[in-house]
């Protein structure tokens, strides 16, 4: 049994605990001889420590930007015509004319290793997702260069993992660097059909198409998500660029080592985009170990995931940390055993997660009534012309969401020139020493009734069936519509405007289609928001639409009648404290 040489990589096992950066360990092994590895990692460590102990004397970079529209490897190494060096060199011996600095992920190492055994080596760095670009070439000096990502300790054969690429490939062959001299360019050697391939190996192929095909699954963004400082959302796509069906799964790792703070799974929630559509909710992560997501995807079809940060789990107040996890995504059946790593990183904001509080605090509603729910109608009908009205609502610190006829946003400068604000509404009195800032009235809801306080008090206006409102305009009341002002004499009197009326809502009373003014009028406000399941503290949406129905019931002896029309309410202020009286 051939032995195999592990070269210490101390001082990257070291990197790797200590760099706050999202960092994955790419386990790889030279063979005596030239050798291409496909590099899946951007190493964080500079190209003389990554390969101060590799039995290498040289190491060239295949840069693909550079083969735009031509060659990628031949064995003449011709380059002619390239705009840049399609191969950049570091050099053991010779720093001074070495042209690599860093190594990006995604590039192609080629080496020759002098040990005669087998030399396990490692690379430790961030992960990205794999890129190809394939080239058109018609003989058999020339060749793409092709990397295969794999799952652990799996093995696949080339004709699988490449399933669902759109172009022929020339001749049907896979070919390896080939020669044990490295001072001299190496050669190739045919790979057959049966061979199979693992993780971090590159295979060459001719080609009869250009093409930026990077294997049966194609993850964007290559880089992965990255929530910055404060974002809360980011989005990560899964594309089956196979020929068959195939199962998907996504894992998420979390450990010290990928940050600090460490990332806790219950801040991340996940949802499928396409499921979000039809009101889905977001969902907490479970126990790690288990997918967190998974779904059958036909060739073809592109899986869009939501990554959502609940930022109050671990933003501490101290600004600039890192916090970091690592996603997996892998072909669970398709057979082309593909493995792809991404991080997902972010930084705490030093902030006091102040949207905690969401959705408490004041909301206005401009709602444009354009249709009518005649009695006993099935059928809305479009009416001749708009209402426009605007209702503010408020929710407190408890949930409770209160209808107001007015609220007057007004505050007080302090002997340090700070500014606090209160929002008064109802009966309370502003201060006579405050600074009044904003005024915002519903002038179509009567004086009498100035805070109308919601049915249950739910806690959230996005409720499944909407929020009610529900109060009752007197018929001896001031503010009726149906008292005659200008015709006092008529108030209270029968149909004939002569007989006094008994008081209350008698149906007697009618003589024909109109009501009588001593009748009250039933009043129901409802609120009926669009739904997406992405509301939450952690990722508060501050407008949104939906729709509102007024509905007014002993206006007509033949039923309840009701005005429709489409809102949007938007969030003006987080104040969950009211005064009221």
């Amino acid at each position: 049994m051939k032995r195999m040489r592990t070269i210490c990589v101390a001082c990257v096992v070291s990197a790797f605990a200590a760099h706050a950066d999202v960092v994955v360990q790419q386990n790889l092994v030279l063979k005596y001889g030239w050798n291409a590895v496909y590099v899946e990692v951007a190493p964080t460590l500079s190209p003389d420590a990554v390969f101060a102990h590799w039995p290498v004397k040289s190491v060239g970079f295949y840069d693909p930007a550079s083969f735009l529209a031509t060659r990628q490897f031949s064995q003449t190494w011709d380059s002619q015509g390239l705009s840049i060096n399609a191969i950049a060199m570091w050099h053991r011996d010779y720093p001074e004319i070495s042209q690599v600095k860093s190594i990006p992920a995604g590039t192609v190492c080629l080496v020759c290793s002098t040990n005669t055994e087998d030399t396990a080596v490692a690379l430790v760095g961030v992960p990205a997702a794999p890129r190809m670009t394939w080239h058109i070439t018609n003989t058999n000096e020339v060749y793409n260069f092709i990397g295969f990502s794999l799952q652990e300790g799996e093995t696949v054969n080339p004709g699988d993992y490449l399933s669902g690429f759109d172009g022929n490939l020339l001749k049907g062959g896979f070919f390896k660097l080939s020669g044990r001299n490295p001072d001299k360019a190496p050669s190739i050697t045919e790979v057959y059909s049966s061979k199979t391939v693992s993780d971090g190996d590159v295979l060459l192929v001719a080609s009869d198409v250009q093409s930026d095909w990077s294997g049966v699954l194609h993850v964007s963004p290559m880089t992965g998500l990255d929530f910055g400082s404060d974002s809360s959302k980011a989005t990560l796509t899964v594309r089956n660029d196979g020929e068959d069906e195939r199962t998907v799964a996504v894992a998420l790792e979390t450990s010290a080592s990928y940050g600090d703070p460490e990332l806790p799974r219950a801040a991340i929630h996940i949802r499928d985009a396409a499921v979000a559509l039809t009101n889905a909710a977001w969902a907490a992560l479970g126990p790690s170990g288990a997918p967190v997501a998974t779904k059958r995807l036909a060739a073809g079809e592109t899986w869009k995931l939501e990554f959502g940060i609940e930022r109050s789990l671990f933003d501490t107040g101290v600004k600039g940390r890192k916090f970091g996890a690592l996603l997996r995504v892998t072909d669970e059946d398709g057979g082309s055993k593909m493995r792809v790593n991404v991080p997902l990183v972010g930084e705490t904001s030093g902030g006091t997660a102040a949207n905690r509080t969401w959705p408490g605090g004041l909301w206005v509603a401009d709602v444009a009534f354009n249709r009518i729910l005649a009695p006993g109608a099935a059928a809305e009908t479009e009416t001749g012309g708009t209402v426009k009205l605007r209702l503010p609502i408020h929710v407190d610190a408890h949930g409770t969401v209160r209808l107001l006829q007015r609220v007057v946003t007004a505050g007080e400068v302090a002997d340090d020139g700070t500014y606090t604000y209160h929002l008064y509404a109802g009966t309370a009195k502003i201060p006579t020493t405050a600074r009044q800032v904003m005024r915002i009235s519903a002038v179509c809801l009567p004086t009498e009734i100035p805070v109308v306080e919601a049915a249950g008090s739910v806690g959230s206006l996005s409720q499944p069936g909407g929020i009610v409102f529900a109060f009752t305009v007197a018929g001896d009341g001031a503010t009726s519509l149906l008292r005659h002002p200008l015709h006092p004499r008529h108030d209270g009197l029968q149909w004939d405007f002569k007989t006094p009326a008994p008081s209350g809502d008698l149906f007697s009373n009618y003589k024909g289609d109109v009501k009588p003014e001593t009748f009250s009028v039933q009043n129901e406000i409802s609120f009926a928001l669009d739904l997406n399941g992405g509301e939450a503290a952690w990722n508060p949406e501050e407008t949104k639409s939906g729709r509102v129905t007024w509905k007014l019931t002993n206006l007509m002896w033949q039923g309840p009648i009701a005005l429709v029309g489409d809102m949007s309410i938007k969030r003006v202020s987080p104040q969950t404290e009211i005064i009221l009286q």
